[in-house]
Order: structure tokens, then C-alpha cells, then sequence
């Protein structure tokens, strides 16, 4: 049957492996057992082995798939990163691929990819970086191996509840950020916050690629549709489903939270704009009048009418004038200033002096 180890074909390379535990059909646990050994111990339908493989080298995860006779396209998925989250059905086993999440650097939201490949009562893990959840979870079955009483599915539920527990902190870091950004948004609008803003919309569009089809993964686990999976587990993947379904919502939430934001980054310039249009506009009324005086009284004439002094010091006077009454009229008529200060003075300085 595809998945068994059998005690000739037991690999025998020299690259250690980075954990292997394994549970005695007697109660026993035992850790570092050596590979050769495998296939001996796997006669016995009651035990339980976990091997965990940590940043091996390709060579080595293909010989040992081949080992546990794996379909060749398993093999390829074991030996290629960046996949989405799925799950397949082979004869013998099932093979998973789960992700979860690291503090974002920068403006990336790093994801921990891990392949898992669950047999009757075994279990093989792959991964081509150290991850903690799966140090936790290794040190759980250690100290407490109550699990493997059960199948080897628990091991499945301990790794994925520890990965998808890693999401809500990264989720809680994107809220802050969020939050944070809410307030510059309108504030500033720079340049610089419409790049962050969408950087933020990239990360969300990564996580939802994430969070959406591992839903289904273990909405799948949960049914009972495989018979690897002990039946008393389902309900331990359905918590897990639970969670992916409220991370699910905590995405969405974001990213209608950041598309709000968008609009209000470009509601906040438009009205910048018409702001300073407004402002031009007003200026350009307000020496309107004095451009015509200064134009009418610079043309040529047969006789200079300056030659009465009254009338150049009228022409000034109007033109000192004019704009006085053209501001007093504008702000009184609220074109000037945010029109909630009723004096006209302190409207017109937050007019020409605006707060940033």
C-alpha cells in the first residue's frame, strides 16, 4: 500500500533529519530514531511517527518520499515553495499544504509554507525554514504525547492550530498600522501616505489568497471525508475552520477599512485643490478693480487730468478702498474662512494662515 515505509527500502543518506518523534505501540516515546529503523517500526499499525524535515536539501526529501512510496506529484509539490493551500487525496494518504503568518517586515507580510503529507499513522512535515509553531508544537507532543493515544491526524490538528494562531497577531499589527494611517491620511496627505496605503492593499490581497482557500482545506478536514483523518479530530478542524472563517472577516474588514481610506486621501486633495483654486480666485477678484483704476487713469490724454491734485489722490484712495470693502464683503458672505469664527478678523488670518 502506497504511504508504508518498508524495511529494505528505508533510506540510508547521510543528511540527518531535524526532528523525528515517535510513539511505541506499548506507550513508549521515543525521540531520534535512526532512519533505518523506520520501516521496521511502521510494521506495527499501532504506533505513531512524526518526521519533520527543516531546510533539507531537495536530495533528501526526495529519497525519503520515495521511501514512503508518495505519488510523484507529491514529491514535486514537497520540492516546490510558494504554493497556495490545498489539500490532495492519494492512495494512502493526504497531503496537505498550510500556511501561517510572521511579523511583517516592511511591507511585506512574510508566510510560513508548510507541506504535509499524513499516512494512517504517520505523519511527514516539510518546510525550508525554521518555524516556530512547529518547534511549539514538537515540544507540546513531547512533553505531553497524549495525542498520539489517538492518530496521527492530531498531530496535523497541533501544527495547523499553532499556524493559524500566528494570523491574529500579524492581523492586530495591520490594524495599528491602519489606525495610525487613518489619522495622517487626513492630516497630511502626502505622497508618502498613498504609497503606504497601498502597500497596505497588497498585503491584504496576500492574505486573503492565503486565509480564503485554507478555509476550504479545513472545512474539508472537518467533514470526515477521508479516512486518515480519525473522526474524533473533526471537530478540532472545525475550531480551526472557525478561526480561518473570523481572520476571513478581519481581512475584509481591513480592506474595505483601506479602500475608505483611498477615498478619503482623494477627497482630502480635491478639496485642497478647490481650496487653493478658491483662494486664487478670490485674489484675482480682488485687484481686478484696481488693474481697471491703474489701466483707465494710465492712458493718453490731450490734457493730464493729475493736473488736479484731488483727483490723483481720489484714484488712490479708491484703489486703497476697493479691496478693503471687496474683503470685508467676502468674508461677511463666509467665501472667506471656515465661517464659524463670527469676527472677521481672526477669519480672514485663518484664511491667509490655514492650520495644517
Amino acid at each position: 500500500m502506497r504511504g508504508r515505509v518498508s524495511g529494505e527500502e528505508a533510506w540510508s543518506g547521510d543528511t540527518p533529519m531535524q526532528r523525528i518523534f515517535y510513539r511505541h505501540s506499548d506507550g513508549k516515546v521515543e525521540e531520534g530514531v535512526e532512519l533505518a529503523q523506520l520501516g521496521e517500526l511502521l510494521q506495527d499499525p499501532h504506533v505513531c511517527l512524526w518526521v519533520d524535515l527543516e531546510d533539507e536539501p531537495p536530495e533528501a526529501v526526495e529519497a525519503l518520499a520515495r521511501r514512503f512510496a508518495l505519488h510523484p506529484v507529491t514529491i514535486e509539490d514537497l520540492l516546490h515553495r510558494n504554493q497556495r493551500p490545498k489539500l490532495e487525496e492519494f492512495e494512502g494518504y493526504i497531503f496537505v499544504v498550510v500556511h501561517g503568518l510572521r511579523p511583517r517586515q516592511g511591507e511585506e507580510v512574510p508566510a510560513d509554507e508548510v507541506h504535509v503529507v499524513l499516512g494512517e499513522n504517520w505523519i511527514v512535515s516539510v518546510h525550508d525554514r525554521p518555524i516556530e509553531a512547529m518547534k511549539r508544537a514538537y515540544d507540546q507532543l513531547v512533553a505531553t504525547p497524549k495525542p498520539l493515544d489517538d492518530s496521527a491526524s492530531f498531530i496535523l490538528y497541533r501544527i495547523s492550530d499553532l499556524l493559524v494562531d500566528s494570523y491574529f497577531p500579524a492581523l492586530d499589527a495591520l490594524e495599528e498600522e491602519i489606525d495610525d494611517l487613518e489619522d495622517d491620511v487626513v492630516q497630511r496627505p502626502t505622497q508618502e501616505r498613498l504609497h503606504q496605503i497601498f502597500a497596505l492593499k497588497r498585503a491584504l490581497v496576500h492574505l486573503r489568497k492565503l486565509v480564503s482557500p485554507q478555509r476550504e482545506v479545513y472545512n474539508a478536514l472537518s467533514r470526515r471525508d477521508y479516512p486518515h483523518v480519525d473522526p474524533k479530530s473533526a471537530a478540532y478542524f472545525r475550531d480551526i475552520h472557525d478561526h480561518l472563517i473570523r481572520a476571513s472577516e478581519i481581512v475584509e474588514s481591513y480592506r474595505d477599512l483601506v479602500s475608505n481610506m483611498l477615498d478619503a486621501y482623494l477627497a482630502t486633495i480635491s478639496n485642497r485643490l478647490n481650496d487653493v483654486m478658491k483662494r486664487l480666485t478670490l485674489v484675482a477678484t480682488i485687484f481686478m478693480p484696481i488693474s481697471f483704476i491703474t489701466g483707465f487713469f494710465g492712458m493718453n490724454f490731450a490734457i493730464m487730468p493729475y493736473s488736479w491734485k484731488w483727483l490723483f489722490w481720489a484714484t488712490i484712495a479708491a484703489m486703497a478702498i476697493t479691496p478693503l470693502v471687496m474683503l470685508i464683503w467676502f468674508i461677511r458672505s463666509g467665501w472667506i474662512g471656515d465661517g464659524d469664527d463670527p469676527r472677521d478678523l481672526p477669519r480672514l488670518l485663518s484664511w491667509l494662515y490655514p492650520r495644517r
